[in-house]
């Protein structure tokens, strides 16, 4: 070998073509989930949507945050503007769908990967600190406006 040579060399020592269980599975969970992705994508962000609407069930990560918003925007000077009486469920909604689109898609893509016998350890990396990121916001959120109400 030429010093300086690139050499590729594959870590599947043991059957270098014949894929383990858990890639065949990866491997389907993946064209299955790139197969009706969309689908997944409209489920969610309609059950989300539609979760908002019911002030009693509302969903979301930052439901506190929403809350502490809606009085912040609900006073005297936003009466009767619907606009930004709806501004706080409407960011609300937009993040949770965002977070949950952009989870959606990691997890298609490292399935994907997983399948194909892929190296995930950088793909993994950002999705990880994304969720990392949003759970330290939530439990920051629900210190923030603990004991925050709808009556303000």
């Amino acid at each position: 070998m030429a010093k300086g040579a690139i050499v590729l060399i594959s870590n599947n020592c043991v059957n270098p073509g014949r894929r383990t269980q858990a890639q065949i599975l990866a491997k389907t969970l993946g064209k299955l989930g790139r197969k009706y992705q969309h689908q997944i994508y409209a489920i969610g962000t309609t059950l989300i949507v539609a979760s908002q609407t019911k002030p009693a069930g509302a969903f979301g990560l930052f439901d506190p945050a929403q809350i502490a918003l809606t009085c912040m925007f609900g006073g005297t000077s936003a009466q009767g503007n619907a606009a930004i009486n709806a501004l706080p469920g409407v960011i609300n909604a937009a993040i949770t769908v965002m977070l949950f689109v952009y989870f959606v898609s990691s997890g298609v893509k490292v399935a994907n990967a997983l399948g194909e016998g892929q190296e995930v350890t950088q793909m993994v990396q950002q999705p990880i600190g994304i969720f990392f990121i949003t759970l330290v916001l939530f439990i920051a959120q629900n210190i923030l406006f603990n004991g925050v109400t709808a009556a303000c």
